[in-house]
């Protein structure tokens, strides 16, 4: 046992808090890992998961609970000010849990985008201006994405804890919807 999957009850009461805050129930599997479906499919499973609010071995040991053995990094810059979430040591971090760390810089948001939804608030206008250039740009990593994504137990990784308020949930949709894959949000 390594020193992520130790004394998870507590670290689960604990996000379950974080996430009632933003007004989310969240389930718990029969194995005790929080989790919320946001689209049910018939072949296989996409995690989502946010870094906000966490630490490193919070963020890894969600992971693991959830049999996440991949994790694919979204941003388009792999840069935090939280150490543990800049892109060396995520991938050291994910490299001791045993996790795959895989970063997909070309599935990130533009600055420019990012910059617009900070000013207008409006996420329907993002969503639809990023799918647009997901539709456009990005078909190459989706495809990368959803081919992975059908051999391993992948999560998409970004910042904001709420699936719906992050640009990973508009490349699940395209991912799940070219692959009939369910979508989940780690809690």
């Amino acid at each position: 046992m390594n020193r992520f999957s130790e004394q998870s009850a507590g670290r689960r009461n604990k996000n379950s808090n974080a996430l009632a805050a933003f007004g989310i129930r969240s389930k718990l599997s029969e194995e005790g890992v929080m989790y919320r479906t946001v689209r049910a499919g018939k072949k296989s499973e996409l995690f989502t998961i946010g870094y906000e609010r966490r630490d490193g071995e919070d963020f890894v040991s969600a992971l693991i609970d959830a049999g996440v053995d991949t994790l694919v990094d979204v941003r388009e810059k792999a840069m935090s000010r939280k150490p543990d979430f800049r892109g060396k040591a995520l991938e050291s971090l994910c490299e001791s849990a045993g996790i795959e760390y895989v970063p997909m810089p070309a599935l990130g948001s533009t600055g420019e985008l990012r910059d617009q939804l900070r000013e207008t608030g409006d996420f329907r206008r993002f969503r639809k201006r990023f799918t647009n250039l997901a539709n456009r740009k990005m078909k190459e990593p989706l495809n990368d994405l959803a081919s992975l994504s059908k051999k391993r137990s992948v999560a998409l990784m970004c910042y904001e804890r709420c699936h719906e308020e992050c640009h990973r949930s508009i490349i699940a949709d395209l991912v799940a919807e070219s692959t009939n894959a369910t979508i989940v949000a780690i809690g």
